[in-house]
């Protein structure tokens, strides 16, 4: 049975458009912060009067994903939406590094494959009648499973294959990014009429909005690591 069949065309439209705002506007605050941090070289002045910046920004990003999804039931929409907005600046400010480790030309290269492959694997999510959740719960496993790994492989100092490592992790959120797009209608029609309904779009938001980052960052690694290479 195809999920969206209980929705009216104008409500799965109206729906995905609004999640898919949010993930936008994440997407521009982070290039935005990015960037003026990078020009203006006030990255570098972080990095230097705050040494451990990089561990501070994570923990607040997880500390911020934690309260977004932990307070989706007690959270006024607003302060959901606040708290977006600063992890996607936050998001920028630890993405700046990025422009010191790989050429300018194949980051936009890399956002651009990530942007149609992303926009692909939209069309897949919402036009497609097979139920995904299966894949989408395959597809946490096999995540946190990379994550220990990775985790492993630094704690005992292991050379990481990075090619087969960013393979492996853009398989897995090809899976994640599929599973959220065919959910997200259903999620919206179980809340709709209720002041869950802009929570969860803002939720969905940053869910769409980690699996478009990660698509790009791995999608970076493999187009970096093989310019490196040539």
């Amino acid at each position: 049975m195809n999920l969206y069949s209980v929705y009216s065309p104008d409500r799965i439209r109206k729906a995905v458009l609004n999640s898919f705002g949010w993930m936008a506007g994440g997407l521009v605050i982070t290039g935005a912060v990015s960037a003026v941090l990078y020009s203006s070289g006030t990255f570098l002045n972080m990095l230097y009067n705050v040494p451990m910046l990089s561990l501070i920004l994570a923990l607040a990003q997880i500390v911020l994903t934690i309260s977004i999804t932990a307070g989706i039931y007690r959270m006024k929409e607003s302060t959901m939406k606040v708290l977006y907005v600063i992890y996607a600046a936050t998001m920028g400010v630890s993405l700046t590094s990025l422009a010191y480790v790989y050429d300018l030309g194949t980051i936009a290269l890399a956002f651009v494959v990530s942007a149609v492959y992303f926009l692909c694997l939209v069309a897949i999510g919402y036009t497609t009648k097979m139920d995904l959740t299966r894949i989408g719960t395959i597809c946490i496993g096999g995540l946190i499973a990379l994550v220990i790994t990775q985790l492993l492989l630094i704690l005992f100092h292991v050379p990481m294959m990075v090619r087969l490592m960013s393979i492996v992790g853009l398989l897995i959120f090809t899976g994640l990014t599929a599973w959220d797009i065919q959910r997200l209608p259903v999620m919206l029609e179980q809340a709709e009429g209720t002041m869950m309904e802009g929570k969860l779009s803002i939720f969905m938001a940053l869910e769409l909005y980690l699996d478009f980052i990660n698509i790009f960052l791995y999608i970076l690694r493999l187009l970096g690591s093989r310019s490196s290479n040539n």
